[in-house]
């Protein structure tokens, strides 16, 4: 039972990413034969387990983008003693780590 309800999830979450609706899903097991409340358990875990996973693509992202403002911020600080390439450090490199903030921010929302 365990292995099924392994391989089911699987394919719940397969076609989840392909775009189906939940309701879509639904109806495609309850043709399989499954009962409804296995069913809606079953979506329930799958839809649980597909958010986690973007949360943390997400995660990744945000922490990502802070690490290059960080970079940047450290680099403007010794670029104006050195007056190197300010402009790029400062706007360039903080505009490509706010860019990536913003790209983990959409996968959560």
């Amino acid at each position: 039972m365990a292995a099924e309800r392994d391989s089911l999830g699987s394919y719940v979450i397969a076609l989840l990413d392909e775009g189906r609706r939940k309701d879509e899903v639904e109806v495609l097991l309850k043709e399989k034969g499954h009962d409804e409340s296995f069913i809606k358990e079953l979506m329930y875990e799958s839809v649980k387990l597909r958010d986690a996973k973007r949360r943390s693509q997400a995660l990744t992202l945000v922490l990502a983008g802070a690490f290059v403002c960080l970079i940047s911020f450290v680099l403007t600080i010794t670029s104006s003693f050195t007056h190197s390439s300010f402009g790029f450090v400062l706007y360039g490199l903080t505009s490509i780590g706010i860019i990536i903030v913003f790209a983990g921010f959409t996968k959560v929302f």
